[in-house]
């Protein structure tokens, strides 16, 4: 079980150091150019990605958009669950001050 850990931990790390940057760019991009598009393209961007492999093999391209999908939805979700991870210790750490005063 503690494999499995480890592994979670390398592979959130990695897709959120890979995907979160971009996302934080397309975010500030859209809002202070006012080029909502610039969402669009972050979200749209394993498709776009994915048409060079298209000329190879529509398998490979349905492959490869599928992998950069994943990455974004285990980037999110490594993301959410470390923030209420860190929401919980420091609730805990709250309450082990409160009763030491």
């Amino acid at each position: 079980m503690k494999i499995l850990q480890i592994i979670w931990h390398i592979v959130g790390i990695a897709c959120s150091a890979m995907i979160l940057p971009s996302f934080v760019t397309s975010i500030t991009e859209a809002i202070l150019r006012l080029q909502p598009q610039r969402m669009v393209i972050f979200f749209i961007y394993p498709l776009m990605s994915a048409s060079p492999a298209a000329k190879i093999s529509n398998t490979q391209a349905i492959i490869t958009a599928g992998m950069g999908y994943l990455m974004y939805i285990i980037a999110f979700i490594y993301v959410f669950w470390l923030i209420r991870k860190i929401m919980g210790w420091h609730k805990k750490a709250k309450q082990l001050d409160q009763q030491s005063n």
